[in-house]
């Protein structure tokens, strides 16, 4: 016996389907992919600020960022597109948003710990900062990436329309990274920490997973989304009581250019940029030079011993300016700090002074000299970016930019960190080779004894215009006839004894240039 035809039942029109759910309409996947796009560049921008305190913010750990987001969002891509193939349910995209912003929110409570351990193992800073990254960063990343082909396979209507489909959302989510970036470099780094953007970066995904999954008729899911989300929050607020608890800890912000650390210990201050101490005040003698590379900075007072006009680039706590206002009183001294929180911090915290004879600017330091038409006696190099100098303020272009702000038997004075000799020591040789490309004589001085300069230490050099080249006898003697401003006679006697006279070989390492300034790989150089 024949079956009996079912009845026919008329499929209802997609447009009927599409106003039914508001997670299908075109711009709510829009606002989705926008917002993942967003999401994700502010997360690169940020992860260099969480690398930077244990592996520096070095041209090794923008690589390793750069490198782990591509190869993220290439895999993401390829997998996004199988999953949208055999899924294509909002409920799955829904999901895919959900496990990166689960994994982001609680990034903050692991990744000091364990760039802490990697840090310490001894695997390098090329392989540290990408074995970091790849940890932190690879698998919800990779989720991120699966968001733009996942939208597009629910987007299209059909096969003729899928190129466009496809240009169009893609292009978003590049709108939304351009926003992504530019807000968190531009604003909100200074605003709410690293650990808030973070913790703010995964708690917006799982609002948005949870948003997809209401929009898609499935409230339970979405409910559960929001409760791991509350519960998230309550973590983060009693993460951060805990932390604001910090024995010490005056200060931990974050400006455009430094991770600021301040805190106090056995009646000292002091101020580290990620991972590189900048300045130490003893409470009870703030005009103390407690650091003891400042006080070998008072040698180039042997070659120059009574300036007029100073100018230092670099600010840090500003142990070394405020002194020299405070014993020189006829003395004017301008610093140029690129950092404006650096130097409210400074005043703030460290008693640096601004008044008439000490004026401090918020410029870079090599823009700064380019428009000043000011001569100055003494000028004082000692700007770092986290564990390096800036390329551009170690180049030959800038040094002869220096040369000419130097009045008549002006002195420069670079603080370096570094080695005299040795498989670590490319980096000062090939400053010291630079040096002497523009002055006729230089001096070394490393700050600790002989038998520490194979490893790193501070190294001040002194350039002068002067083709007459001092002995280290002739140097401890004018040092000695002082008058003990800054240090007493005595002690600045004793850091001229320091005089570095054996020849430095330069012959290996590079003439540094606007073109060709390699710092972070002499850094590192074997």
């Amino acid at each position: 016996m024949a079956k009996r035809p079912a009845a026919h039942q008329p499929e209802e029109h997609p447009r009927k389907l599409e106003r039914r759910s508001l997670a299908s309409r075109s711009w709510f996947l829009y606002a989705v992919v926008f917002v993942c796009g967003a999401d994700l560049m502010s997360l690169e921008i940020i992860g260099s600020r969480m690398l930077a305190p244990y592996f520096g913010n070095s041209i090794f750990v923008w690589g390793s960022l750069i490198s782990v987001f591509l190869a993220a969002l290439s895999l993401g891509y390829w997998l996004g597109g199988m999953a949208a193939d055999r899924w294509p349910r909002h409920a799955v995209l829904g999901g895919l948003i959900a496990v990166p912003g689960l994994l982001v929110t609680l990034l903050p409570f692991v990744y000091p710990g364990l760039n802490r351990a990697i840090a310490d193992s001894g695997m390098g800073v090329r392989l540290g900062p990408l074995l970091a990254s790849l940890i932190l960063f690879l698998v919800p990343s990779i989720f991120l990436g699966t968001v733009s082909p996942f939208a597009v396979r629910l987007q299209a209507k059909a096969v003729s329309s899928v190129g466009s489909t496809a240009g169009t959302l893609y292009a978003i989510s590049t709108a939304g990274s351009i926003v992504g970036t530019l807000l968190t470099a531009f604003y909100l780094i200074p605003l709410a920490g690293v650990a808030n953007i973070v913790h703010g970066l995964g708690i917006l995904l799982l609002a948005l997973a949870a948003a997809i999954l209401a929009a898609d008729a499935r409230p339970v899911r979405a409910g559960v989304i929001l409760g791991a989300a509350l519960l998230l929050v309550l973590a983060i607020g009693w993460q951060a009581r805990t932390r604001a608890a910090e024995p010490g800890l005056l200060l931990e912000t974050d400006s455009f250019y430094n991770h600021i650390y301040l805190a106090e210990q056995a009646g000292i201050r002091y101020m580290d940029f990620e991972n590189l101490r900048q300045s130490a005040m003893r409470l009870d003698d703030p005009f103390e030079l407690h650091l003891r590379y400042t006080r070998f900075l008072a040698v180039a007072l042997s070659l120059q011993p009574a300036p007029k006009r100073v100018l230092v680039l670099g600010l840090g706590g500003g142990s070394f300016p405020k002194r020299l206002h405070r014993d020189f009183p006829d003395l004017t001294v301008e610093v140029a700090d690129i950092d404006p929180m650096v130097i409210d911090v400074a005043t703030r915290y460290f008693q640096v002074p601004q008044d008439a004879r000490m004026r401090l600017h918020a410029r870079d330091g090599r823009r700064f000299i380019q428009e000043s038409d000011a001569q100055y006696d003494l000028i004082f190099l000692d700007a770092y970016n986290s564990d390096t100098i800036p390329f551009h303020l170690a180049t030959r272009e800038f040094y002869r930019e220096v040369e000419r702000r130097l009045a008549p038997g002006g002195v420069l004075v670079s603080n370096i960190i570094g080695s005299l000799r040795g498989p670590h020591s490319a980096f000062f040789r090939a400053t010291y080779r630079t040096l002497g490309e523009v002055f006729p004589t230089l001096y070394t001085l490393p700050v600790h004894d002989p038998g520490y300069t194979l490893s790193e230490v501070n190294i001040i050099l002194l350039a002068t215009r002067d083709a007459a080249r001092l002995s280290r006898s002739d140097l401890m003697a004018r040092a000695g006839r002082l008058g003990g401003k800054l240090v007493p006679a005595t002690d600045l006697a004793e850091y001229a004894s320091h005089l570095y006279e054996l020849p430095i070989p330069v012959a290996d390492v590079p003439v540094l240039t606007d073109d060709y300034a390699p710092v972070d790989i002499l850094r590192v150089a074997l």
